[in-house]
């Protein structure tokens, strides 16, 4: 199990963000106007903790020791969804920078 949590953490925090954001979201829409800018700054500073975790987890796959083709196989997989989630993480991050 451990080892499919490590191939699939880029993914995971990928979706906590993106249920993070939502409720930060509906929160200032409910507390204050959407275009607050404590709102926005509080939704940069999360998806920025999100990005350093998935960038740690991608950088500890690839010092991960090991040689062999399972080893392999998982580190392509791991930094594959980190890089995935870190593009999706962005994209979903964009539209509060502008």
């Amino acid at each position: 199990m451990k080892r499919w949590l490590t191939m699939t953490g880029g993914l995971l925090i990928w979706a906590a963000h993106f249920l993070g954001l939502y409720l930060l979201a509906s929160a200032a829409d409910v507390w204050s106007s959407p275009e607050a800018a404590s709102g926005r700054w509080i939704g940069l500073g999360f998806s920025l903790l999100c990005l350093a975790l998935v960038a740690l987890l991608a950088s500890r796959m690839l010092r991960r020791p090991g040689s062999d083709e399972t080893v392999g196989w998982e580190r392509r997989v791991a930094v594959t969804g980190a890089l995935v989630a870190a593009i999706g993480i962005i994209w979903q991050t964009a539209p509060l920078a502008f």
